[in-house]
């Protein structure tokens, strides 16, 4: 199981409010080093550089024993708090938790990094001028979805954002004049088009996604609101994947 750094940090911040006798018996049993149980920075620092296998291991361990862990844990509101941000996170990564179990709700492909964190390591190496502002939009959306109060709106709107400025700045990247604000998306993905960047599969493709989250008000019989904006995500930040990797190549 594969999760992104946004659910690790949620892990260790969960694991931060839990009595630190109780992790350090979690840490020690499963190959930590139980001696980081020290600080939540320590916590950090050891979830984040945890291999792979084992972090599943301990992830399975606290979701299927979170009852006792909650009756252990005072005050309670931040066990319940930290735990939902948890479970938020782990959902925006494709794993519902359910009946004290972990399900996986997508494809996994062994050996490949979350999306999410794919994307902001290919705009990190990307040259576009306002990168920064991309990113932010990104995480700004994810941190919407898994907050205690979720802002289901505020998450669509800022996934939306992130496309629509990643598609802006790559066109005045390849000369498109215009400026930076107002409504730029149509005709930053047409002049994308006219140049050769990419062909018309390609901007029915990104439109259709961009026009699917924009109308976050209505959703679809049989989906709740976040099934609905776990998917639009889904589909604008891969959308979002697939542009910045072929201007990187």
């Amino acid at each position: 199981m594969l999760v992104s750094r946004r659910t690790k940090f949620s892990l260790a911040q969960f694991l931060s409010v839990i009595e630190r006798p109780i992790v350090y018996q979690l840490f020690d049993k499963l190959g930590f080093d139980p001696q980081s149980v020290s600080s939540p920075v320590s916590i950090s620092n050891e979830i984040i550089s945890g291999k792979d296998s084992v972090l599943s291991d301990l992830l399975i361990e606290v979701i299927q024993t979170n009852r006792t862990l909650r009756n252990q844990t005072s005050p309670k509101y931040k066990f319940d708090d930290q735990y939902s941000v948890m479970q938020k996170s782990l959902l925006l990564d494709g794993y519902l938790v359910e009946n004290e179990s972990i399900i996986a709700l997508d494809p996994n492909f062994v050996g490949h990094e979350p999306v999410e964190d794919a994307l902001l390591k290919e705009l990190d190496s990307s040259t576009l001028q306002n990168k920064e502002d991309i990113k932010l939009a990104v995480k700004a959306s994810a941190d919407d979805f898994i907050k205690v109060k979720p802002d289901y709106n505020g998450s669509l709107t800022n996934i939306r954002i992130a496309l629509e400025t990643l598609i802006r700045e790559i066109a005045l990247d390849k000369g498109f004049t215009t400026t930076r604000s107002g409504n730029t998306w149509g005709p930053s993905l047409g002049h994308l088009k006219v140049c050769g960047f990419i062909d018309q599969k390609d901007e029915d493709a990104l439109s259709s996604v961009f026009t699917f989250i924009s109308n976050g008000a209505h959703i679809p019989l049989g989906f709740s609101q976040e099934e609905f904006v776990r998917l639009g995500r889904n589909m604008c930040y891969s959308m979002c994947y697939f542009v910045i990797k072929m201007y990187n190549a």
